[in-house]
């Protein structure tokens, strides 16, 4: 009855961890130029090296759209945000989420994840 008990604490162990998909390693990842990689699982972008055309987003950190959206809006109003700026004004200075949509698009044209391939020079 022990040995049973183990059995089954040990095999339920294996199974939750072998489901566990935190890693990604299951997901369809496709490499952009060698500095950046986009989940065609979960549709999120992420770059692998520092570049100056991005710099609001963080080395190795996956982002969504909406979380790519955040990162650049905030950035965009880092410098005035001291400043006596009405909402309109900063409304007008700060990126819109189609603006941020269409960025992401740009660094992302060239992914198919219908037929995956890295995209390189």
């Amino acid at each position: 009855m022990c040995l049973r008990k183990i059995f089954l604490i040990v095999f339920m162990s294996v199974f939750i961890i072998s489901c566990d998909n935190s890693d990604n390693s299951s997901n369809v990842i496709i490499k952009i130029y060698g500095y950046a990689e986009y989940d065609c699982t979960e549709k999120k972008y992420r770059i692998t090296k520092e570049t100056p055309m991005i710099p609001f987003l963080k080395v190795n950190k996956w982002y969504s759209q909406k979380q790519f959206h955040e990162a650049h809006y905030e950035d965009t109003i880092k410098p005035f945000k001291d400043m006596p700026m009405s909402e309109d004004s900063l409304k007008k200075i700060a990126p819109t989420l189609e603006l941020s949509n269409q960025f992401l698009y740009e660094l992302t044209t060239g992914v198919d994840c219908n037929n995956p391939k890295d995209i390189l020079f």
